[in-house]
């Protein structure tokens, strides 16, 4: 098992192993989270008068398995070290859990078993960003 690192925005459910699913900055998602709604087609399953691509009509798309994380300190740090990227606010958690897939930006997706320590994203920077 592994420590993974991620920022668990506020307005997600609890991190649990039975919320633990991935979608899209801003998606909304289904009841069990395990869906969004389609972006393509904004949940009508008709794209341009047809039936939509994305989604297959459906209005709705699966989410990737697991919460979306780093493998490591550094490695969440530098993906939000872009301007306007900084989650200011926002929880950071490392947790135990097992890898289980690939996110929508090519980072690892892992279902937690413990949580390992909480901080707000100021008090993470504070004590792991090198001056």
């Amino acid at each position: 098992m592994s420590v993974w690192y991620r920022v668990h925005w506020s307005d997600c459910p609890p991190l649990t192993e039975e919320n633990a699913w991935s979608a899209l900055w801003g998606a909304t998602r289904s009841e069990d989270g395990s869906q969004t709604e389609c972006r393509e087609c904004d949940g009508s399953g008709e794209s341009f008068g047809e039936r939509c691509g994305s989604c297959d009509g459906e209005g709705w798309e699966d989410c990737v398995p697991g919460y979306s994380c780093a493998a490591s300190v550094a490695e969440l740090l530098e993906y939000f070290d872009r301007p306007g990227m900084e989650p200011w606010g926002e929880a950071v958690i490392a947790f135990e859990g097992r890898r289980v897939d690939t996110g929508f930006d090519g980072e690892p997706t892992a279902v937690p078993e413990r949580i390992v320590q909480t901080w707000t994203w100021e008090q993470f920077v504070a004590e792991h960003k090198e001056s």
